[in-house]
C-alpha cells in the first residue's frame, strides 16, 4: 500500500468521524487496529496483542507510522 493510499484511508476516517470505523492490519507476529477518536481528536493505532495504543494528531504523522507498519508486514510476507 502506498503512502498516498494510506492518506486517502485516513482522510476517509476523518470524513466519517461520527461513525466507528476500525481498520485491521495483520502479520504473522502482530495485529494492529486503526481508528479515529472524535472525542480525543486523534488517530489511534493499537497493537492488539500487547494492548499498547499510540495516538497521532494528524494524517501526516499517522500515515508515516502506518507506512512503517505495513512495510514491515509486507517484508514478513516476502521472507
Amino acid at each position: 500500500m502506498t503512502i498516498i493510499k494510506i492518506k486517502e484511508m485516513l482522510e476517509t476516517l476523518l470524513q466519517y468521524e461520527d461513525s466507528e470505523i476500525t481498520h485491521t492490519i495483520c502479520s504473522e507476529n502482530n495485529t494492529f487496529s486503526l481508528s479515529y477518536s472524535k472525542e480525543l481528536k486523534n488517530f489511534q493505532v493499537k497493537n492488539v496483542e500487547t494492548g499498547y495504543i499510540e495516538h497521532f494528531p494528524d494524517v501526516e504523522t499517522t500515515s508515516i507510522a502506518l507506512n512503517r507498519i505495513i512495510s514491515t508486514v509486507e517484508k514478513e510476507v516476502t521472507e
